[in-house]
C-alpha cells in the first residue's frame, strides 16, 4: 500500500517531535548544569568558601613488592592537557594550590609503589614537547636513570541524574581523575612503559544539598586508585632494564 507524501511527512514531523520532547539523562560537566526530576530542579552547586575547602594532601598506602627497577626515577612535573578545569573553569576548590598537591601525590604515589630503588621529585615543569637531548640533559643534571612524564588529561567534578523520569533529586555526586604517564629511558629514548590510566569515584546523593567534602573524598579516592593502579601496571608490564 502506497502512503502519501502528505502522509509521510506527517508521520515523520510527529517521529520528530517525540524525540524533541523525551526526557534525556543529563550530565553536566563542572557542576555548572542542572538535573532535572519533574518540575523540581537541583541546586547549583556552590564552591565551598576559603575555610571550609576540602583537603587534597593524603598518605599513599605503601607497596611491599620488591623494586623492579634498579635506579633513580625522577618524577617530573604534570603537564596540563586537561579541557576543563576541576569546578566552573577554575580549580579554587581545595585548599592547597590543585597543581601543586597532584604533583605531590604523584611524586608520593610513585614512591610508595616501590617500583624502583630510589624516587626524585625533580622540579622541571615540561614543555609540549620534550626531546631526547632535553631529557638526556635533565637526567644529567640529577642524576637519573629513567624519568617519568605525565600528563593530566582530567581532574573535574560531574553531576548526573539517575533516572529522568524519576521523581526526586537523586543524583550521583563524582569526580573523574585521569592520567598518561610514560616511563623513559633517558639515555636512549627508549618508552619502557606507557599506559592512560582514568577512575571516576563518587556516590549516590538524594537531597538537594552536595558539600564540598562530598567531592574532597572523592577527589582523594579518585587521586589514590589511579596512582595506585598505576604504580601496579608499571610494576607489572614495564620493560625491565638492568643497570
Amino acid at each position: 500500500m502506497r502512503i502519501p507524501l502528505k502522509g509521510l511527512v506527517l508521520v515523520w514531523g510527529i517521529a520528530l517531535a517525540i524525540v524533541l520532547v523525551s526526557p534525556l539523562v543529563l550530565e553536566t560537566v563542572g557542576g555548572g548544569g542542572e538535573a532535572h526530576a519533574g518540575k523540581k530542579k537541583a541546586k547549583k552547586i556552590k564552591a565551598p568558601s576559603v575555610k571550609k575547602r576540602p583537603s587534597l594532601s593524603f598518605r599513599p598506602g605503601v607497596s611491599r613488592q620488591s623494586p623492579k627497577y634498579q635506579g633513580k626515577v625522577g618524577v617530573l612535573q604534570l603537564r596540563d592537557r586537561r579541557g576543563f578545569k576541576f569546578y566552573g573553569g577554575s580549580d579554587a576548590f581545595f585548599k592547597e594550590p590543585t597543581m601543586e598537591a597532584l604533583n605531590n601525590a604523584l611524586y608520593l604515589g610513585t614512591k610508595s609503589g616501590r617500583a624502583f630503588t630510589q624516587v626524585m621529585q625533580v622540579p622541571v615543569k615540561p614543555g609540549s614537547r620534550m626531546t631526547r637531548d632535553e631529557l638526556k640533559a635533565i637526567a644529567q643534571q640529577y642524576g637519573l636513570d629513567y624519568i617519568l612524564l605525565t600528563d593530566l588529561t582530567i581532574f573535574t567534578m560531574l553531576r548526573e541524574k539517575m533516572v529522568a523520569r524519576k521523581k526526586g533529586m537523586d543524583f550521583t555526586v563524582k569526580v573523574r581523575f585521569g592520567l598518561f604517564a610514560q616511563l623513559i629511558d633517558p639515555q636512549s629514548g627508549a618508552i619502557l612503559w606507557a599506559e592512560p590510566v582514568v577512575r571516576e569515584m563518587g556516590q549516590l546523593n538524594a537531597t538537594k544539598k552536595v558539600r564540598a567534602d562530598a567531592y574532597g573524598d572523592s577527589a582523594n579516592n579518585a587521586v589514590k586508585t589511579v596512582l595506585i593502579d598505576m604504580a601496579t601496571s608499571m610494576h607489572a608490564i614495564g620493560l625491565q632494564v638492568r643497570q
